[in-house]
């Protein structure tokens, strides 16, 4: 897993729930599926805010996540979306195995300190507790694909958004560059929304939760 980097990725509602069988199915994405990548996690995640908001006012968010038993600590700023396509500064740092569900509710912004980041989190979070704003859970069906001058990873995710007494669902399919021209993955994702209907999503989940209403 890459620390620090930017994320660059294609967000689309899944809209029909068949596609998310169908897409793993079609035989034009299994001919550049790189072969043993098909994995299904079971994701659980916690998004941490001070109670005025203050990460999230400043355009950072900061989870932590179970994938599987595995935990990671991650931080994401300086992110913007159009037509689906989401770019945003990430860390991820891996954090020792769950133990219990309570460590998934345990916030220490401190696992960002060799990032230089971590000073600007450091001061908007000062002495203030950091709360549980919003959860997530569900699971995620991924492969990593080859499409020739670019390798991406096609995950689905659906599942539960939670905040407070509010629920709420989530289905949508990522692409996400790992490697290569961008151009590329943005050609060949076209192609596939195309293919199944599916509707550009511009709303990560953090923002997808918060703005859960009754």
């Amino acid at each position: 897993m890459k620390e620090e980097d930017m994320e660059i990725e294609l967000k689309y509602s899944l809209g029909d729930p068949k596609n998310a069988e169908r897409l793993f199915t079609d035989e034009e994405i299994r001919a550049v599926t790189d072969e043993g990548s098909d994995e299904t996690v079971h994701m659980h995640a916690v998004y941490f805010d001070t109670e005025d908001k203050r990460l999230s006012r400043e355009g950072m968010v900061f989870r932590v996540r179970c994938e599987d038993r595995k935990l990671v600590g991650t931080l994401k700023w300086n992110g913007h979306s159009e037509s689906g396509m989401h770019e945003r500064e990430e860390i991820n740092i891996p954090l020792r195995p769950l133990r219990d569900e309570y460590d998934l509710y345990k916030p220490d912004i401190d696992i960002f300190r060799q990032s230089p980041v971590c000073n600007k989190l450091r001061k908007l979070v000062g002495k203030r507790e950091l709360i549980n704003v919003l959860e997530t859970d569900f699971i995620r069906r991924q492969v990593r694909i080859d499409i020739g001058d670019a390798i991406c990873e096609l995950s689905v995710d659906t599942g539960r958004l939670i905040r407070g007494d509010l629920t709420g669902s989530v289905a949508e399919v990522e692409i996400e560059l790992y490697s290569g021209d961008r151009s590329e993955m943005e050609k060949w994702g076209a192609h596939i929304a195309e293919k199944y209907g599916l509707e550009p999503e511009n709303r990560g989940k953090f923002r997808q939760g918060m703005e859960l209403t009754r």
